[in-house]
């Protein structure tokens, strides 16, 4: 049986239950509670804020223990953390094991849900559907054959839609190339009905970005059944729809229009490339954005992206973090959103 728990902080003080993998979904509606972190006030129980990091994986988070990383987590009153899940596809075994068994048991005694992004298999484009349909069913049935015990929700893949992307927006089918969208949605079909038959209550989500819903409507009349639309949505994104040609001010009421499944927004942020911008600029936008996911109710959840900064990754990914290094890697300090969040 799987054991999930969420934390609540109400205003008289701090209770924590517990239930069974059956019921998760059912607890989120349970209670009415306000919890309040510095500027952001979560009102919906049936909301779920969280964080991006790469625990098993990447040098930043590999040198920072778990219990700190997860810690990091519960001070912002979050109770969702994506990571990575680096797998062997033939034997479906998480590597390195030993990361992923210390993130894995500090976020169960804190009652953090993990969210897996699983990787999809290097696609052939010049293959057959039948065979991208297979490898992703073998290698996403040997992946929850193995932890089926351990998660609710899997992340099938990651930003897909930019390898069939051709033209314009995302907004039409003609913007994709059909060849690869239907070697992709093959093996997306295959890794969501493998993970479903290792483990029959799985909840399965499918990511794409900027403005490519069409390709997850065109998945959706591929056949491929996930059950939550995941979408990633960062600050430049924000500012490009708002303004012409498109003229989209929400992306959550403009999604919520297209989908009648749950959508969660699986990375958000402020892009820092350079590192250039102020704490401000992270801290405006994500207090902006999540409170447009809260008001929201097809909204359920939303992943920032990241927890720690990656200096290595210069140029790209270096400083999205909510907390920066003051001694790489052993010292950090927390940026001005995460500041004004944390909780003793």
């Amino acid at each position: 049986m799987k054991t999930k728990h969420l934390f609540y902080y109400a205003l008289i003080g701090i209770f924590a239950f517990s239930c069974s993998k059956e019921s998760l979904k059912k607890e989120l509606n349970s209670t009415s509670l306000i919890k309040k972190t510095g500027a952001i006030n979560l009102l919906r129980s049936d909301f779920m804020l969280g964080v991006n990091g790469h625990p098993i994986n990447q040098t930043a988070y590999g040198a920072t223990p778990a219990y700190k990383q997860i810690g990091l987590l519960k001070k912002l009153g979050m109770s969702i953390y994506r990571i990575d899940v680096p797998f062997s596809p033939t034997t479906g075994q998480i590597t390195p094991l030993s990361f992923y068994t210390k993130i894995k048991s500090s976020a169960d005694s804190a009652g953090i849900t993990l969210l897996p992004m699983v990787p999809a298999a290097t696609l052939d484009f010049t293959g057959t559907e039948t065979t991208a349909y297979q490898s992703g069913y073998t290698r996403a049935f040997n992946f929850a054959s193995l932890y089926k015990n351990d998660f609710t929700y899997y992340n099938l893949g990651n930003e897909l839609d930019n390898a069939c992307i051709i033209s314009g927006s995302g907004r039409n089918v003609s913007d994709y190339d059909s060849v690869k969208f239907k070697i992709i949605a093959a093996h997306l079909k295959g890794m969501d009905e493998g993970v479903k038959a290792a483990d029959p209550t799985a909840q399965t989500m499918v990511v794409a970005g900027w403005l490519h819903y069409k390709y997850l409507q065109m998945l959706e009349n591929y056949g491929v059944n996930f059950n939550i639309v995941a979408y990633h949505w960062y600050d430049n994104m924000e500012t490009l729809a708002a303004g012409s040609p498109y003229f989209i001010p929400d992306i959550t009421e403009y999604l919520a229009d297209k989908f009648t499944k749950p959508i969660w927004f699986t990375e958000t942020g402020s892009k820092n490339p350079g590192g250039s911008k102020p704490d401000s600029v992270q801290r405006n936008f994500l207090n902006s954005f999540l409170t447009k996911c809260q008001n929201n109710p097809q909204i359920k959840a939303a992943i920032i992206y990241e927890l720690l900064d990656e200096p290595y990754f210069s140029g790209t990914e270096a400083h999205y973090g909510l907390y920066r290094w003051i001694t790489p890697y052993s010292a950090f300090a927390p940026k001005l959103w995460a500041q004004e969040n944390e909780t003793p």
